[in-house]
């Protein structure tokens, strides 16, 4: 599924181009044996800094100007469970 969808807030959309999600994503895709090792959490961690920033901007992540790339895909992560959290109650 995260190779063609990215978590957004509390649901999945599709992603502009199929492919892993992360390192974890594409390390299981090439031996075809899921591990047990942090990923992205739905983020789509390759995608480019400007589709992270966009992404923050639309779940209003604070800071997000200041932000690395490493750091948006960590906050868009958070804001997802926040999202996903509020969704379940």
């Amino acid at each position: 599924m995260k190779h063609s969808f990215e978590k957004v807030g509390d649901h999945w959309e599709p992603k502009a181009e199929p492919g892993p999600s992360d390192a974890q994503a594409a390390r299981d895709a090439a031996d075809g044996s899921p591990r047990h090792r942090p990923t992205a959490g739905g983020v789509d961690a390759n995608a480019s800094k400007r589709h992270l920033y966009e992404l923050a901007q639309r779940l209003e992540v604070p800071g997000r100007s200041s932000m690395t790339k490493a750091e948006l895909v960590e906050a868009i992560g958070a804001a997802n469970d926040r999202a996903t959290a509020r969704a379940r109650r």
